[in-house]
């Protein structure tokens, strides 16, 4: 009995001691712990990847576009006198539009468009108006060169001294107050100096225009000998691209007057030198004065710190004269673009070309130029078979001269 009481009692202690113990805290099923008393983050409060903070949409970095520029560039801009005959009016006055109208979309086309004026402007010391072989016009050829989408003019060639020095002056005068700019001739020493460059569409272009005579017409004047005339036989190449890059040109173009008259290939000369302007910096050569057009190519050559390419058109051909000798009534515009790489440098890209037909007509002293392929189906009113039939082959002797690398253009 008295063991009996004795368990008894020992159980109602156990229990009272049970009731007054701190009682173990738990975690709620929803909320598991991951380890023995580690704090831890609800689960609709876990950050992931995607809930990672990112900019607002009209905060996001946008990609700058690529610069582009396509430029056309065209040969010898002529005023025979059969020229001038066709640009006299019955009051006296000038017009030279007609003889561009139909080009005149090709030409402005492009974002710039550059071309060869192969005589001086505006008389001088009370001189008519005159042809070859002493080539003046008057200042409405700059109204119709300038409405028909010519940007800049290249003034070193072997007229710009025709009216001796102070025409080649008043000529740089008249080109740049009809808006022209220019470059080869210079009024000053100091003008000699002066780097050429124009900006199109962000890029900036420099220019070195040139030629390799004035057909002995420097001979009477110490000015055009010294510095009025940029010749090709002065030409420090190197020391030229680099000063155009000093100020700021990204790409190097060479307006050059060069070669022989009236051949369709390039002599190993003029070879020569252009692959010496693409070793010393130059990106493209414009060339004129062969009155025939001659190849295109881009043309890679050995240079310090590499290979580098160019491309160069050794002639341009005429874009409108008087000229009939054989293959001097083709021309081409010459189209490239230039554009920017992802390094922020400037490509020569996509040249081509528009063949281009000058159609001198019967008895109206009548000239124009043409794109040839443009018109080579549906030939302009007034035009003879016997003449449309001379530009479709114009056109496909072009084609066999220029070969497939270039590719061929309509207008």
């Amino acid at each position: 009995m008295r063991r009996l009481t004795r368990v008894v009692a020992l159980l109602m202690l156990f229990l009272l001691l049970s009731a007054q113990a701190e009682p173990m805290a738990t975690v709620p099923p929803d909320e598991p712990m991951f380890g023995a008393g580690m704090a831890t983050v609800p689960p609709d409060e876990l950050l992931t990847n995607a809930d990672m903070p990112t900019a607002p949409p009209d905060e996001e970095i946008l990609d700058v576009p690529l610069r582009r520029a396509v430029i056309r560039a065209v040969g010898d801009v002529m005023s025979h006198d059969r020229q001038l005959r066709y640009a006299r009016r019955s009051d006296g006055s000038y017009d030279y539009h007609p003889q561009y109208a139909l080009a005149a979309d090709s030409l402005a086309a492009a974002d710039y468009t550059i071309a060869n004026l192969e005589t001086s402007i505006g008389q001088v010391g009370g001189q008519a108006y005159s042809g070859f072989p002493l080539f003046n016009a008057p200042e409405a050829m700059l109204d119709a060169l300038k409405d028909a989408g010519v940007d800049f003019l290249t003034l070193a060639n072997n007229h710009m001294l025709d009216r001796r020095f102070a025409g080649m002056c008043q000529t740089a005068d008249r080109v740049e107050a009809w808006g022209f700019a220019h470059g080869g001739s210079n009024r000053t020493p100091e003008e000699r100096e002066v780097p050429v460059v124009v900006e199109v569409n962000g890029i900036a272009i420099g220019f070195i225009c040139c030629t390799a005579g004035t057909n002995g017409m420097e001979g009477g004047s110490p000015e055009a000998r010294s510095y009025g005339v940029n010749y090709l036989r002065d030409m420090d190449w190197i020391a030229e691209a680099a000063k155009l890059r000093a100020a700021g040109a990204e790409v190097v173009i060479a307006v050059v007057h060069w070669d022989y008259e009236y051949q369709r290939t390039p002599s190993a000369g003029t070879v020569a030198t252009a692959k010496d302007m693409i070793a010393a910096g130059v990106d493209v050569i414009l060339g004129s004065h062969p009155h025939v057009v001659q190849p295109v190519e881009y043309l890679t050559v050995e240079a310090d710190g590499g290979a580098r390419t160019g491309l160069v058109a050794y002639s341009l051909g005429n874009f409108c004269s008087n000229q009939v000798k054989p293959y001097t009534n083709a021309g081409i515009i010459l189209q490239f673009t230039l554009l920017e790489d992802q390094q922020g440098g400037i490509q020569v890209r996509d040249a081509a070309y528009v063949p281009t037909f000058c159609w001198r007509h019967g008895g109206d002293d009548g000239i124009q130029v043409l794109p040839s392929l443009k018109h080579a189906d549906d030939p302009p009113a007034g035009m003879p078979l016997y003449v449309a039939n001379d530009m479709y082959v114009s056109a496909k002797e072009l084609r066999k001269l220029i070969g497939a690398e270039i590719a061929e253009l309509k207008e």
